[in-house]
């Protein structure tokens, strides 16, 4: 939804409209849902973020904070009030503010976030297809013990006469013991191999700072107004400044290096800096390399995380399912089980 809202505004605004224009006519055509529009629920659908936006900029504020000075004075909770808590709109708010400060046209700064964003849509639903495989698989073996207990009943083997011998007892222990080691083992793995990508990626920050790049902004004056305006990226005006100031790259980062989508950021800008091929272009480029990188990063782990289910299957299901579903038939057969 997002995607088409930002490609659909952008066609408005390269068509002639004010941005403001573009919001409300973007607004109109989506559907609504049932909060008012001075609601504290505002803001919780497509059609409320797009008035929601309209109405900030015809009253001349930030699309976020609460109404001040003239807008006070008018009084009204005017949909903008509420801030986006969804990270995608504030996405949208801190690209456009980015773009606005560097003087970058609106809807080329549009256009390329919802291309950037619909490609981690599509890198998105490959992670998910290529651990489907594996973690359906796994899901199905884990009541493979309980399929033999069918087995062992459907031969006339009542897995309730295996239970009433002290030594049926005891298998029939040991297969659940097996059986609850194997359904855990196999849930650590698949929890394990769940990533949860970040709300602003490497490859979406590599962009926009590639939009703000082709309006003339140098990549220090890029990553300042990225700082002013993404959240939680404060930290990159005093990146900034430490580049204006001609330190060293290592050291602009230091603070930063931590997190990892700013780690990736700051390892794929170093040589582009260094060498001053930080151009628009190379960006973009760059930013295509880190989604493909991530893409096989993705297959890879789904690999070894079907060669990792084997181990609960052979060592733990499979014996549960020997200990309910064979055992019980093989006495039965030799005449030990009861009756």
């Amino acid at each position: 939804m997002l995607i088409g809202v930002l490609r659909r505004w952008a066609a408005l605004v390269a068509a002639g409209l004010t941005e403001e224009q573009a919001w409300r006519e973007t607004a109109c055509t989506l559907p609504a849902c049932g909060s008012g529009p001075g609601e504290a629920g505002a803001a919780c659908c497509a059609h409320h973020h797009a008035r929601r936006r309209a109405e900030a900029l015809a009253w001349d504020v930030p699309a976020s904070p609460a109404p001040t000075g003239e807008a006070a004075r008018r009084g009204g909770t005017p949909p903008w009030r509420t801030p986006a808590r969804d990270p995608g709109w504030a996405l949208v708010d801190a690209a456009l503010a980015a773009g606005a400060r560097a003087g970058a046209a609106p809807a080329a700064v549009a256009r390329r976030l919802a291309h950037s964003l619909e490609a981690d849509v599509d890198a998105a639903r490959a992670r998910r297809s290529a651990a489907a495989g594996p973690g359906a698989t796994s899901r199905l073996l884990q009541w493979l013990p309980l399929g033999g207990l069918g087995l062992a009943w459907l031969l006339d083997t009542s897995p309730w006469d295996l239970v009433r011998s002290p030594f049926g007892a005891v298998v029939a222990a040991v297969g659940l013991l097996f059986w609850l080691a194997g359904r855990s083992w196999t849930r650590l793995l698949l929890r394990a191999a769940a990533r949860e990508p970040a709300a602003v990626g490497a490859a979406v920050v590599l962009d926009v700072l590639a939009a703000l790049l082709s309006a003339g902004r140098s990549l220090p004056a890029a990553l300042d107004d990225l700082g002013r305006t993404l959240p939680g990226a404060r930290g990159l005006r005093a990146t900034a400044v430490l580049l204006l100031w001609g330190r060293d790259w290592d050291e602009a980062w230091v603070g930063l290096d931590t997190d990892p989508v700013w780690a990736e950021t700051a390892a794929r800008l170093r040589p582009l800096h260094r060498s001053g091929m930080a151009g628009a272009r190379t960006l973009a480029e760059t930013a295509a390399a880190v989604r493909q990188q991530t893409r096989r990063a993705d297959e890879r782990a789904a690999e070894e995380l079907a060669v990792r289910l084997v181990m609960p299957l052979g060592l733990c299901l499979l014996p549960a399912f020997v200990c309910w579903g064979v055992v019980p038939v093989v006495m039965a057969l030799l005449g030990a089980g009861p009756g």
